[in-house]
């Protein structure tokens, strides 16, 4: 049940010491299945439900079985302080094997890494958390953007000035060629999407 959830990075280890060696399921139930209750990043303890069913399907029982799971992950890990707002390379941390039952938010992936800074400081040898990081600006305050505007059939684009930092998808204020402050969504690209109403 648990295998099918691992991947390279992810290993999961269930603790089954409290499940009974035997379940006697009712006289009639021709088969059984065990289902999981918790979300995509199994850890700590988990009630597993085992299922009878009937030879037509229907469910017959449930019995629930308390399953302790342990999770490794191969996640990055400061090699130094890491100041709040500096960017994160790879030369900056390590990827190391650690227990993170506990944890609830998903460390950054590998392939990812580089394209955030700090949002917080972190300490040497502290795992470095999806939540501690934001993605680096496409754009900073006071340079020229492309900002775009439009509705499904047509679109325009001019160019403007920045006010603020620009974050992937997030709202960024920008000044048009006519002095007019804009609010829009910050593209991958580095553009402003002004929303047409």
């Amino acid at each position: 049940m648990y295998e099918r959830l691992e991947t390279p990075a992810l290993r999961l280890e269930a603790d089954t010491s409290r499940v009974p060696a035997s379940i006697a399921g009712p006289a009639w139930a021709e088969r059984w299945s065990v289902e999981r209750d918790g979300g995509s990043r199994p850890g700590g303890t988990e009630t597993a439900t085992l299922v009878w069913r009937s030879e037509g399907g229907d469910r017959i029982r449930r019995d629930w079985i308390q399953v302790r799971v342990r999770r490794d992950e191969l996640v990055p890990v400061a090699k130094g302080r890491l100041e709040r707002g500096e960017r994160l390379d790879s030369s900056r941390i390590s990827w190391e094997w650690r227990r993170t039952d506990g944890m609830r938010v998903q460390p950054p992936s590998a392939d990812s890494v580089e394209k955030f800074r700090t949002r917080t400081g972190i300490s040497p040898r502290q795992i470095v958390w999806r939540s501690q990081l934001e993605r680096l600006p496409v754009f900073r305050a006071g340079e020229l953007v492309r900002i775009q505007a439009g509705t499904r059939g047509a679109t325009a684009s001019v160019e403007g000035t920045a006010i603020d930092d620009g974050l992937p998808g997030s709202p960024a204020r920008v000044k048009s060629p006519w002095g007019r402050t804009l609010v829009g969504t910050t593209e991958d690209d580095g553009s402003v999407r002004i929303q047409s109403h």
